[in-house]
């Protein structure tokens, strides 16, 4: 895969076989990709996950429908709407979430934070919030609290109310980082 000089554009050449390389340890490839979901794994292990709230688990093959509790990043987009994004209707976040056991990395786009308070991640180490919709501070920063294994969050200037008052009441282990920019 060779990236062009326009942003998320990738241009696939050769037999159109993708392989993802994660160093020398760790080498994946891509077991699945149908519109807007990619799944990438490592020895045929669901890995990362990259999708919108559009996403249905049957249209994965069988064989990474059964692994994918295993799945360690999940990167949520609402989708890719205009309108939907125009009009600041943010989307709620989907439970099934629940079913990633292994889950260590949540990214979301452009949904209703107060979803938070039904996800029961136990693994969860980093929270990336992008677009977010936040409202009632107080329950979301409890509930941010319940993921026992969180060390970072990252967000954008959408969540910067949020995460003045999580710094205000929380002086754990917990770093965060304003993307694109800090503060």
């Amino acid at each position: 895969m060779k990236k062009d000089n326009n942003e998320g554009r990738s241009i696939i050449k050769g037999s159109g076989f993708l392989r993802v390389d994660w160093g020398d340890e760790k080498n994946g490839s891509v077991l699945f990709f149908q519109g807007d979901t990619v799944l990438l794994g490592i020895s045929n292990v669901p890995f990362a996950l990259y999708t919108t709230t559009r996403f249905d688990i049957n249209t994965l093959p069988n064989e990474h429908v059964k692994n994918l509790y295993q799945l360690e990043k999940l990167f949520l987009t609402g989708d890719y709407s205009s309108i939907r994004v125009k009009e600041n209707r943010p989307y709620e976040i989907p439970l099934w979430i629940n079913d990633l056991e292994n889950l260590s990395l949540l990214y979301l786009n452009h949904f209703d934070l107060i979803g938070l308070t039904n996800l029961r991640i136990q693994n969860l180490k980093t929270l990336v919030l992008k677009n977010a919709h936040v409202i009632d501070i107080p329950n979301l920063l409890i509930e941010i609290l319940t993921f026992k294994n969180l060390t970072h969050i990252a967000y954008d200037e959408s969540c910067i109310p949020l995460i003045d008052q999580f710094r205000k009441h929380h002086t754990g282990e917990i770093t965060c980082e304003l993307l694109g920019g800090s503060r």
